[in-house]
């Protein structure tokens, strides 16, 4: 494990904390937290199988439209093997978005514990990770997917929050502490206007159906763009 690493787990556990104990789900959440935190996110073969099938059939169906019945029925797997590893469709749906976002996670870990990398490499790497990911349709039906639950079933959504943007800003504020003597702007603030400026606009345009996924020539130049500006902005000598 890197040194960064239990920085990057102190900084969600405290997190964690200031939300409270929660229900069953939140802790649930929390031990996904450290499961992405400590590289143990990966599901066995026979959960991962179940993890194609419910991922296909939920983007298919929606999560109202989808029963653990009908999963079964079309996939061959049976019902039992799916209740062997969830409870409930709730539990399987929380699943599905937490292996939707492991390897987005495992490579955000790898670059909050690169300590050597000068702060306009780290900015372009980290922007370029987010960017790459949000843009994707298959991202964006996913998204979509999980605010219509949020809106019936809160908690799912903020599962979601948790995993996704939080740990993402999470990892970033480790990157900046590298860089703090660099700004006189607060770590945790830095940290949400970069991820503002990276994520905001292109989200919303792929979301509005105003552009394509971009090619990797277009991140990598929009990503230039925002990151001159940040840095004009927000880093001394600039």
């Amino acid at each position: 494990m890197s040194s960064a690493q239990p920085e990057l787990k102190e900084t969600l556990r405290r997190r964690e904390s200031a939300e409270g104990d929660g229900n069953e789900s939140a802790r649930g959440v929390a031990a996904l937290l450290h499961s992405f935190a400590e590289g143990r996110s990966k599901p066995k073969a026979k959960e991962q199988e179940v993890l194609d099938v419910a991922t296909d059939y939920f983007l298919e169906h929606g999560y109202q439209g989808a029963s653990i019945n009908a999963m079964a029925r079309s996939s061959g797997i049976s019902k039992e093997s799916i209740y062997r590893y969830f409870s409930s469709k709730k539990q399987l749906f929380e699943a599905v978005i937490g292996r939707e976002l492991a390897e987005y996670q495992a490579s955000l870990r790898r670059l909050s514990a690169e300590k050597t990398m000068d702060l306009r490499s780290a900015l372009t790497t980290f922007a370029e990770t987010v960017m790459t990911v949000v843009t994707t349709d298959r991202t964006l039906a996913m998204r979509r997917l999980i605010f219509d639950e949020a809106r019936r079933t809160p908690d799912v959504g903020q599962h979601y929050f948790k995993i996704g943007p939080e740990q993402a800003l999470a990892a970033f504020e480790e990157i900046l502490k590298s860089h703090r003597a660099e700004s006189d702007v607060e770590t945790a603030a830095l940290g949400r206007y970069f991820l503002a400026m990276v994520s905001w606009r292109t989200m919303l345009e792929r979301e509005c159906g105003v552009s394509p996924v971009p090619t990797r020539a277009e991140i990598r130049a929009r990503v230039e763009s925002i990151v001159n500006d940040f840095m004009k902005a927000f880093i001394k000598g600039q």
